[in-house]
């Protein structure tokens, strides 16, 4: 998961640049199952959810997310914090484990 600070006026751009260029990159690398972005458009935040198959076929797309970053930076795009991973605890659109 990765969150910007991006200018409003340059988010369309931001929003672009994931759905035409990052997301097929990473659609080259093994493992990779699917991205989604959520923006708030009136403050200029982007976060970026890239789901994997594994952790190391994340980890293998560590060179793409770095080019990503820098290529979001040069549209204005600020990172916060750090990307995270984080491990899928439930989902509620998906049948429970055990029948339920």
């Amino acid at each position: 998961m990765g969150t910007f600070e991006v200018p409003p006026a340059a988010l369309d751009e931001v929003v672009a640049l994931f759905r035409d260029r990052v997301v097929p990159a990473f659609s080259r690398h093994d493992g990779f199952l699917g991205y989604e972005a959520f923006t708030d458009r009136d403050s200029g935040c982007y976060v970026g959810l890239s789901f994997w198959a594994s952790r190391e076929a994340l980890d293998a797309s560590g060179d793409t997310a770095r080019e990503a970053r820098d290529e979001a930076a040069a549209l204005g795009a600020v990172t916060v914090g750090t990307p995270r991973i984080l491990a899928l605890a439930f989902d509620s659109r998906l049948p429970l484990a055990g029948g339920g």
